[in-house]
């Protein structure tokens, strides 16, 4: 019986000392997991997404308003207004509407080496339009002087590999 109640004293003060120290440890790093966060702070992420929103919507505006003549797209099939805007948070849900195969060609077109000519630090974050029958897309970010790079993703017909067809600057 004594060497019962001396295993549960000693087990006893063991798990005490054990919460004694991990509190202690707590109390000086959980402070450093949460640091206070100012209001200025807070408000970062939504102006940044509100200056993304803003670049995105006017460089569709300066995409719909070239009317395509850059693109070569003048027929009614191909009504810019009726193509669906992808923006960066979209863009990694329709990816896997497509087929593995197409898939990896969109991917591999889509970051290609015309991406990376262009891309600049200072750029913002693209958005691409696509046809209805994502057959086609048009890929555009703002360069940090104002202009707009779009790029054009086209899918060769009745095949599941696509290929960047141009690059054009627009300007406001």
């Amino acid at each position: 019986m004594r060497k019962i109640n001396r295993r549960f004293i000693i087990l006893t003060f063991a798990v005490l000392v054990l919460i004694t120290g991990t509190s202690v440890y707590a109390s000086d790093v959980l402070p450093s997991l949460f640091p206070n966060v100012s209001p200025e702070d807070e408000a970062l992420p939504q102006a940044v997404q509100d200056r993304l929103t803003q670049s995105w919507s006017q460089g569709r505006e300066i995409i719909l308003s070239s009317e395509g003549r850059a693109f070569g797209i003048n027929s009614k099939n191909e009504d810019l207004s009726k193509w669906t805007f992808i923006d960066f948070a979209q863009f990694y849900d329709m990816i896997p509407t497509f087929s593995m195969q197409k898939r990896s060609s969109f991917l591999e077109a889509y970051y290609s080496e015309e991406r990376r000519a262009n891309l600049d630090v200072g750029d913002y974050m693209s958005a691409l339009l696509i046809n209805p029958e994502k057959s086609r897309a048009l890929v555009y970010w703002e360069k940090a002087n104002g202009s707009y790079v779009v790029m054009d993703l086209r899918s060769k017909r009745n095949s599941k590999s696509w290929y960047v067809d141009g690059v054009e600057i627009l300007t406001p």
